[in-house]
């Protein structure tokens, strides 16, 4: 997400992770987007398959190097983002076909992040973003990305598998994955409206245990300028967004386990902010057989 953007996640701890507006944001209907999956397939019919990166990704770290980074991938500051951790290749770990991302409490703030809100920084971490982005247009008019993932939950921990334009384009924005300091996952649709102002489409999903294997899936396909989103869980959909003028905008992929912020529940400055409340120990964020594919029209 572009710094233009970082603000907006003050809805997520304002709005108890369902609803609920803030910061002039508006949140939109999910159900009026609602389509066929069948239908939408049966018209993609012509146009061939190709597998961007595959399940085996995570299998050694000669096939992690060919298909991800570490960090984010912004320029500048690429080890920080909008939360209260500092992202290090070293917190990235491979085994037996799992990526693990482990946030660990420090001793003392290393610093305080450069990117609003500016969190005191008490955790090291983990982030790695795919080499290939995603670009919905003509040419490759539908993405398929999927993953599974169990993480721990809880205050002050922020772990998401998600999509964001690339600098200086925010939105779009997709959220895969996304929990915020509690055990409901979020999948978060960000767009602009005419006005420019920021608008919101979510689907919360709650009742599951978040450090269990689920499958996390979001089906992108080209609607004139927009981009239609079908979001998943463990197999059955959830959810049509809307991604407003999203058609040949790039996109990262990223994989993160952010801490404290917003996850920790504290407005920026408020009682207990310095502290940046969350986990005195380890934190761990599991991902296996992450896979992106999409359709090439020529």
């Amino acid at each position: 997400m572009s710094e233009q953007g970082i603000n907006r996640r003050q809805l997520l701890a304002s709005a108890a992770a369902v609803g609920g507006l803030s910061l002039g944001l508006s949140l939109a209907p999910t159900a009026a987007h609602a389509t066929s999956s069948a239908a939408d397939r049966a018209r993609r019919t012509g146009a061939s398959w190709e597998n961007l990166i595959e399940k085996s990704s995570f299998s050694s770290t000669a096939a992690f190097n060919q298909e991800w980074n570490h960090l984010y991938p912004w320029d500048g500051s690429a080890d920080t983002h909008n939360g209260a951790a500092r992202m290090h290749a070293g917190q990235v770990s491979l085994a037996q076909g799992v990526l693990t991302l482990t946030a660990t409490r420090l001793a003392a703030p290393d610093g305080n992040s450069p990117h609003a809100p500016n969190a005191p920084l008490w955790y090291r971490s983990g982030a790695v973003h795919a080499k290939e982005q995603i670009l919905v247009n003509d040419q490759f008019p539908e993405y398929d990305i999927e993953g599974e993932f169990r993480t721990q939950t809880g205050q002050g921990i922020w772990p998401a598998f998600w999509t964001t334009g690339t600098w200086p384009a925010w939105p779009p924005e997709s959220d895969i994955l996304e929990y915020v300091g509690n055990s409901t996952n979020l999948f978060n649709t960000w767009s602009k409206n005419a006005s420019g102002e920021e608008v919101v489409e979510r689907e919360p999903v709650s009742g599951h245990n978040p450090d269990a294997w689920h499958k996390y899936r979001v089906w992108m396909y080209k609607d004139g300028d927009d981009v239609m989103l079908d979001y998943y869980f463990d197999g059955v959909w959830r959810a049509t967004h809307r991604g407003v003028g999203w058609a040949g905008v790039p996109q990262w992929l990223i994989i993160n386990l952010q801490m404290g912020s917003w996850a920790s529940g504290i407005e920026p400055g408020g009682p207990g902010w310095n502290e940046q409340p969350g986990p005195s120990g380890n934190t761990y964020f599991r991902a296996r057989n992450v896979w992106v594919g999409r359709t090439r029209a020529w």
